[in-house]
């Protein structure tokens, strides 16, 4: 999965600390992976490089974790249909985080941000656990995190699609192409699923053509 440009380059600067590498050395080994020195001049294939590199070279991710050590200790492994509206919820939190827009993806997180939102839904009134939101205000979270996703994912799309547009796709990936990503012309129109599928295509192949050397 391909993260968003500002995660990548958060996540090489770190790792730049982390392996304590000094300036020179770091400028270099951009300089040699992409033959640029600065990450904001980079295609998200080139950051995820570079990023890729800095693991071979040691750097270990730690991602910030709640109390027990997963992203939503609360989320249900359960079929689609059983899922509860708390459910889905945190079915959206999760794949925010996943795809790097959060800072801490955990239960703890999320209680936090959904008790802001719900406060101003509930006559300024706090509400301290989840399972307590009345269903209409679960269905206004809901809707609230998904066009912030939304919003996320089509900033990331504007900026991905034009690296999706210089690689050399043969004739199946143009038309996959075009399937999920060619046919928006404006990704802000588009909806969770559509983008996720145009994220998805867009980073498979991104990832593929990465892998092949420049002539």
């Amino acid at each position: 999965m391909y993260l968003s440009k500002p995660r990548y380059i958060q996540l090489i600067h770190i790792a730049k600390g982390q392996l304590a590498w000094d300036d020179e050395l770091y400028r270099q080994v951009l300089t040699d992976l992409t033959k640029k020195s600065s990450c904001k001049d980079m295609s998200a294939g080139e950051l995820k490089k570079v990023l890729d590199h800095m693991k071979d070279k040691g750097f270990k991710v730690e991602a910030k974790k709640s109390g027990k050590g997963r992203n939503s200790p609360m989320t249900r492994d359960i079929a689609p249909e059983d899922k509860t509206p708390l459910d889905k919820l945190r079915q959206v939190w999760i794949a925010m985080s996943h795809r790097g827009y959060l800072r801490d993806g955990s239960e703890a997180a999320l209680l936090n941000w959904s008790k802001s939102q719900a406060k101003r839904m509930n006559s300024n009134v706090a509400i301290e656990c989840l399972e307590w939101l009345r269903a209409p205000m679960v269905h206004s979270l809901i809707e609230q995190l998904k066009s912030w996703y939304a919003r996320l994912m089509a900033k990331d799309m504007s900026e991905l699609a034009p690296d999706l547009k210089k690689l050399p796709l043969n004739d199946e990936e143009k038309f996959e192409a075009g399937r999920f990503v060619y046919k928006y012309s404006n990704f802000s129109n588009c909806n969770v699923e559509q983008l996720e599928s145009a994220l998805n295509f867009t980073g498979l192949m991104l990832g593929k053509y990465s892998e092949v050397p420049s002539v």
